[in-house]
């Protein structure tokens, strides 16, 4: 009797401890044990220098795990992340994929180029005086380290070679403006504001020589400031009466708020 008992317990034990390693934050800890599914980005996302990409790898179990990440190339670096694991591979890329980029088809990249965006813009964005976002301690592991793809240089940061703040709505802008004088000096970076700037964000920045008189704001379109929305980012311009988004501020509606993990199907 006492012997069918612990075998039943350790049945159990085992049955817990399988169940565990199926975990999605266990799936990501040895997610560089598997191989790569595929790496995307939206169309156009050089333009403004901001990139959502998404990295996926596929488990022994046929599901996806993946992470996403909100890359700023143009001074920030890693702005957000967050990853989902245990996804079925069909649901992954007739679902999931498509509801990250809110319908518009992501373009397809290579394991090398993904790498070089995220490990290029953190340290672009080190240097400017800013760290990655928290959860990317933990979405690393969707990638290689950084020494494995060496960097080919292709990719550019900053606008032009500058380093170019270019706000987001829900930005704490002051406080990124003074860590950029702080790290750079006055005069040291381009600003484009989200909005309205803050008030006495005259006495952080510097405006270039050719800004319009009629406006504080800076954009690389200057000839064309009311511009429509460009249709291959979703980027709103100053200018525009009626602003809207191919990316709406909501974009990681599936990610729980108690937790960076994007949940297969949550409403």
């Amino acid at each position: 009797m006492q012997k069918r008992t612990r075998r039943k317990t350790k049945l159990a034990r085992r049955a817990v401890h399988e169940s565990a390693a199926d975990r999605p934050d266990r799936v990501l800890r040895r997610a560089r044990e598997f191989p790569f599914a595929g790496c995307w980005v939206q169309p156009g996302w050089q333009d403004y220098g901001i990139a959502s990409m998404v990295v996926a790898r596929a488990q022994p179990s046929n599901e996806i795990v993946f992470a996403r990440f909100l890359v700023d190339t143009f001074c920030l670096g890693m702005k957000d992340t967050f990853f989902g694991a245990n996804v079925p591979e069909d649901q992954f890329h007739q679902g999931a994929l498509p509801r990250l980029y809110a319908g518009v088809e992501p373009v397809p990249i290579s394991v090398e180029l993904a790498h070089e965006i995220v490990y290029g813009a953190i340290e672009y964005a080190e240097a400017n005086g800013f760290r990655p976002h928290g959860h990317f301690r933990r979405t690393q592991w969707i990638l290689d380290p950084p020494d494995v793809h060496p960097s080919t240089g292709a990719i550019r940061f900053g606008y032009r070679g500058r380093p170019t703040y270019l706000a987001g709505q829900e930005d704490n802008q002051s406080a990124i403006l003074n860590k950029l004088v702080a790290t750079l000096g006055r005069g040291g970076f381009t600003y484009i504001p989200a909005g309205d700037p803050p008030e006495g964000f005259e006495d952080l920045v510097d405006l270039p020589e050719d800004a319009p008189e009629q406006s504080l704001i800076w954009t690389p379109q200057q000839e064309d400031q009311t511009r429509s929305v460009a249709s291959e980012t979703g980027i709103w311009l100053p200018g525009q009466d009626d602003p809207e988004s191919e990316w709406p501020e909501d974009e990681p509606a599936e990610e729980p708020s108690e937790s960076q993990l994007w949940v297969p199907g949550r409403q």
